[in-house]
């Protein structure tokens, strides 16, 4: 996963070079690396503590993009000022990500287990809206890498339907 995890996130950088990489006979889409790198969330309980957030830019075109990317079967609508619409992990199942609706906006949270979390004095305090925490709280370089590459796939313009153009 840490592989592809890095692969992604060369992909999702603005310098990527998609001609040279769609030379290659084993080239991958962002789409494919993502699905690898991820799976649904089956379970409500776990050993998950709070180590960041983000709130996202554009909230209409990220959770297009995510829905787009995960296609959930179902999505909890029922408290759109703030509620959980769905949980992704990491392949590994190490690091958990709340997809949120906060104040009708776009928040991911972040969790890890807590052995995994940064806790020292200088560590930023979690809060109850998504991004107000000035950095994700772990230790695991691997997990730092999970949670910027959900970040930055949420931002990043997708082709939905290429044939049409149409970008998300």
């Amino acid at each position: 996963m840490k592989d592809e995890i890095q692969e992604l996130l060369g992909m999702l950088s603005p310098q990527f070079d998609w001609d040279k990489h769609w030379e290659k006979d084993d080239a991958r889409g962002i789409e494919e690396l993502f699905r690898k790198c991820v799976k649904f969330a089956t379970f409500t309980q776990g050993d998950y503590h709070d180590c960041g957030s983000y709130k996202a830019d554009d909230t209409p075109r990220g959770m297009y993009r995510l829905f787009y990317l995960l296609e959930p079967e179902a999505v909890d609508f029922s408290s759109m000022y703030r509620g959980d619409l769905f949980r992704f992990v990491s392949a590994d199942e190490r690091f958990l990500v709340r997809v949120s609706l906060f104040e009708y906006e776009l928040g991911l949270y972040f969790l890890a287990p807590e052995e995994l979390i940064d806790t020292s004095d200088a560590a930023c305090v979690p809060s109850a809206w998504p991004g107000a925490d000035n950095r994700i709280r772990l230790t695991d370089p691997e997990g730092i890498d999970f949670f910027e590459m959900v970040k930055k796939i949420v931002e990043h313009e997708l082709d939905v339907y290429p044939v049409g153009e149409f970008k998300v």
